[in-house]
């Protein structure tokens, strides 16, 4: 049997093209955990850095695995008492809500990003005032 150089050629590249069939392969996303302490590590008002001119290092917010958090030493914060707290979607999170204890529930968009290899969570609010709006930016201290 005689091939000609053009269908030689034509039958390597359909087989080439063949073989490199791209396979996906789906890795389930993981719920993603909040739970642990988190300090602030930069506080924005109004698009201004504030956070050297407040002792940001004392507050503390812990969330615990049982959907409740406490705060330490309380700051201006989207909530001023501890409650309990949920997501939006354990696997995309975009809002989070707080019910404070014996207060009405509360919530915020935020964002859960890895910088520096740390998980960080930025919250954006406005506490009582609608012309003052907060953007922290918060790490996990332990887990």
């Amino acid at each position: 049997m005689k091939f000609t150089l053009p269908i030689c050629l034509l039958m390597t590249l359909s087989l080439v093209i063949a073989s490199c069939k791209r396979k996906e392969i789906l890795v389930p996303e993981q719920a993603k955990d909040i739970a642990g302490e988190w300090r602030i590590t930069k506080a924005m008002r109004n698009g201004i850095d504030i956070t050297t001119l407040t002792d940001f290092t004392q507050f503390r917010i812990r969330f615990n695995a049982d959907q409740q958090y406490t705060i330490e030493n309380p700051l201006p914060f989207i909530v001023s008492k501890n409650g309990s707290y949920a997501i939006d979607d354990p696997k995309y999170p975009f809002r989070i809500t707080f019910s404070q204890t014996g207060g009405t529930a509360v919530s915020s968009s935020f964002t859960y990003p890895v910088v520096n290899g740390k998980r960080n969570m930025n919250f954006s609010f406005s506490p009582g005032c609608a012309a003052n709006t907060y953007l922290y930016t918060l790490e996990r201290v332990n887990p």
